[in-house]
């Protein structure tokens, strides 16, 4: 439980690898946002923000104004990130591109609970997390496979040699 409750919140985060970073993120991000003018759609993106935006590229123009905006700042911030940042960057973006809006909703009310907890309680919960990702790795789903149904057979007329 605490575990998921910590992953997902980290999904839900600003996407940064530290607390400085994202709140840099945060100021850079609000004070861009402008109170009347809408954010931009996919299409006005410059190339550079939407190679660091592509995993969320689909669904960019449905996003409100506000997040767009944030992910905005996490594209302007993208270039001074260490070649290491920016791999985790895209990663977090790309796992969370993967997830339902559902699984979304969930991330972000766990991120909401964990930064209301104290901050010496969340730092233990945070390093209990690291501390037992080391020991056993997360639950990943399995592919599905569609293949093509059965044919199904009429119990009425026996099947050529089943008599």
């Amino acid at each position: 439980m605490a575990r998921a409750l910590i992953v997902s919140a980290l999904m839900a985060g600003a996407f940064l690898v530290s607390g400085a970073q994202a709140a840099s993120l945060k100021v850079t991000a609000t004070a861009s946002a402008p109170a009347s003018k809408p954010a931009p759609r996919w299409a006005q993106l410059t190339p550079q923000q939407q190679q660091v935006l592509a995993p969320l590229a689909a669904e960019w123009d449905g996003f409100p104004d506000l997040q767009r905006y944030k992910l905005l700042g996490v594209a302007a911030r993208y270039p001074k990130l260490t070649p290491q940042e920016q791999q985790r960057v895209r990663s977090r973006l790309q796992d969370w591109a993967r997830l339902t809006p559902e699984q979304r909703r969930l991330a972000r009310r766990n991120f909401k609970q964990l930064h209301e907890l104290p901050q010496a309680e969340r730092q233990a919960l945070k390093d209990k997390i690291r501390q037992d990702a080391g020991r056993k790795p997360l639950p990943v789903a399995p592919p599905v496979v569609v293949t093509s149904p059965a044919p199904v057979r009429s119990s009425a007329a026996p099947v050529r040699g089943e008599q």
